[in-house]
């Protein structure tokens, strides 16, 4: 993590990456995409059962929590910047084993969301905030089909039947589970996204289908083993109404029939699910996308998910690809903001950055 705040510090510290390698390398993070978790914890002395039955029990719910499931065949780079402060050295990792023991027995799950701030009103303000400070044109509910380069500016066309012009376009999503259409095409290295199903429930769980006598003997969080056999990776309890009335947050790697649900719950009164592609399949050694897709100005902010995926990894190389805009592009003179629109409107060139 000390590596990785130094993408926090001033400009005149850092140079601009025009690849993730670089990014990666310059931070001294690049070698740990070389490597799986289990490489690691195996050469800090852990055992194969204790990392099958406690390290990845812990780190599926707490990546769940923030950006998907989590194995332990997945690169070291992504492990670090989900333990904060972790360091290489085998007493350090032993050390948050010791933790991770205290945690799991304890469930004292509702600790570790206290360094986390929350906003009164629900954090979803603090992305509307910020879009309502970049004074963009934000375009909801539409999205872009194909993108053409016409050698000095570049074509957006949008399932609103919109079509756009910009000098500079930059794609800001996973391109892996999208069927845009680039002129010429593009080449970015086959990856998978790995699917988290959050399943939500308004009821109460059934203590039989855990082997116990009341709701009260079930811990606050089950967390379970890799098993394909196993219905689920986690319950835990998001909140309690009264004594027969809880909100429970169910993740798995499959969706959660209803058949399952009603034999884990003795009252559901409302379900809701939700399906995310949640972030890369890590294999490594990793192969990285390029930031600049066509050698001009087309690029792309989520090549460096390879590396890690999660919001202040995302926010860190979305700034770097602005300065690389900056440092390409609008070197001979300041970008303007003013001629935003769309070609529906008969305006001039859109600018979306």
């Amino acid at each position: 993590m000390e590596r990785f705040v130094e993408y926090y510090e001033g400009f005149e510290t850092r140079p601009v990456f025009e690849t993730v390698d670089e990014m990666l390398q310059w931070a001294g993070l690049y070698n740990l995409t070389k490597r799986t978790l289990a490489m690691e914890l195996a050469d800090a002395g852990l055992s194969p059962l204790l990392i099958q039955e406690l390290v990845t029990v812990f780190l599926a719910y707490r990546a769940s929590t923030f950006s998907g499931f989590l194995s332990v065949s997945v690169n070291g780079n992504k492990s670090t910047f989900h333990r904060c402060g972790e360091r290489s050295s085998q007493e350090s990792i032993m050390a948050k084993v010791s933790v991770l023991v205290d945690l799991l027995v304890q469930f004292h799950w509702q600790d570790l969301a206290e360094d986390c701030g929350l906003l009164k009103e629900g954090n979803w303000q603090m992305a509307a905030g910020l879009i309502d400070r970049s004074e963009v044109e934000l375009h909801l509910l539409e999205e872009i089909e194909s993108i053409s380069s016409k050698g000095e500016y570049y074509e957006l066309n949008s399932t609103q039947r919109n079509s756009y012009t910009c000098d500079v376009a930059v794609v800001a999503t996973p391109l892996d589970e999208l069927s845009v259409q680039f002129t010429p095409p593009i080449s970015i290295p086959k990856r998978e996204l790995q699917h988290t199903h959050a399943t939500f429930v308004r009821g109460l769980v059934n203590p039989v289908y855990f082997g116990l006598n009341s709701v009260a003997e079930i811990p606050e969080l089950v967390g379970t083993i890799e098993d394909p056999d196993l219905p689920f990776s986690s319950i835990s309890v998001l909140k309690q109404h009264n004594e027969n009335d809880f909100t429970y947050k169910i993740f798995s790697r499959k969706p959660m029939a209803d058949a399952t649900l009603d034999s884990i719950f003795s009252v559901r009164m409302e379900t809701i699910r939700i399906n995310w592609g949640a972030y890369p399949h890590y294999t490594a050694p990793e192969v990285f996308a390029p930031f600049i897709l066509d050698g001009q100005h087309l690029y792309y902010v989520n090549a460096f998910e390879n590396a890690a995926s999660t919001m202040e990894t995302s926010a860190a190389a979305a700034e770097n690809v602005a300065r690389l805009i900056l440092s390409r592009f609008f070197t001979s003179g300041p970008i303007s903001l003013a001629n935003l629109s769309s070609s529906s409107d008969g305006g001039v060139r859109h600018v979306d950055l």
